[in-house]
């Protein structure tokens, strides 16, 4: 793993792994991996031999969330800071939505707050037992970005949504496969091999089939999907201006620093 691209690109027979490669911080999430996965993704959309694409994560989680680290370090700019971080990670998601091949995740250890988003921004999510689903957003004062607001009130309903996004946001995999956010639970430490299967089942579909289905399936929230990232950048960047997300960013940055 080169830890100079926070994004890697693998490509064999039809099948594109994208890897999030900041294993040291658990991919969280900073403006160079956003910016990163959105360029990895516009490459495969114009590789005519890519037919599925698999994103997981380097180390030893998915993704956990946003740089709160890099947001504490950026705290006399942050308003500036948080905006460009959820303009970059908002396209990046957007251009997984858009792709017209199927996306599976594969997630192994945490998918927090921003994690969670990019795991249900894939068609299918693929699971190992000790994986987890954390929402983690309303710890640090803040709502949620990347579509995950969407997403668990168009699959769980309002009630079991809000819910889930303000005090029972911490899935385990069973209880994530329960509710249907994700697709399959497997017993092993990364969920990379069967993910591999999966992928390699749909390569021998018949592509057009597989990649029409996909955009029937996805054809009803799409732009209902898009104009959601709008309303959510506008609710995280008022939360932003109060003092209260400034000192749970501090606070959370000084537990993360005392652990290391």
């Amino acid at each position: 793993m080169n830890a100079e691209h926070p994004v890697l690109l693998e490509s064999h027979d039809g099948v594109i792994t994208l890897t999030l490669n900041r294993p040291e911080s658990l991919n969280a999430i900073d403006n160079a991996l956003a910016s990163a996965l959105r360029r990895a993704v516009e490459t495969v959309a114009a590789m005519p031999e890519a037919r599925v694409v698999i994103l997981r994560g380097a180390g030893k989680s998915f993704c956990g969330g946003g740089d709160v680290l890099a947001m504490h370090a950026q705290h006399a700019n942050l308003v500036d800071f948080i905006d460009h971080l959820i303009d970059d990670f908002h396209a990046g998601v957007m251009a997984l939505r858009r792709l017209p091949i199927p996306v599976i995740a594969s997630v192994h250890g945490a998918a927090a707050g921003g994690g969670f988003s990019l795991a249900l921004a894939c068609d299918m999510v693929v699971a190992t037992r000790r994986a987890r689903f954390v929402v983690a957003y309303p710890h640090l004062g803040a709502p949620a970005d990347g579509g995950l607001s969407f997403q668990l009130t168009q699959r769980l309903g309002h009630a079991l949504g809000f819910e889930t996004l303000t005090l029972h946001g911490n899935l385990n995999a069973e209880k994530a496969l329960a509710l249907g956010l994700i697709n399959h639970v497997v017993d092993a430490e990364t969920a990379d091999a069967e993910a591999q299967t999966w992928a390699r089942e749909l390569v021998a579909l018949p592509v057009q089939s597989v990649n029409e289905l996909k955009q029937l399936v996805g054809v009803q929230s799409q732009q209902a999907f898009e104009a959601h990232l709008t309303r959510e950048k506008a609710a995280f960047m008022r939360c932003v201006n109060n003092p209260d997300l400034v000192a749970r960013v501090a606070a959370f940055a000084e537990k993360q620093r005392a652990a290391s």
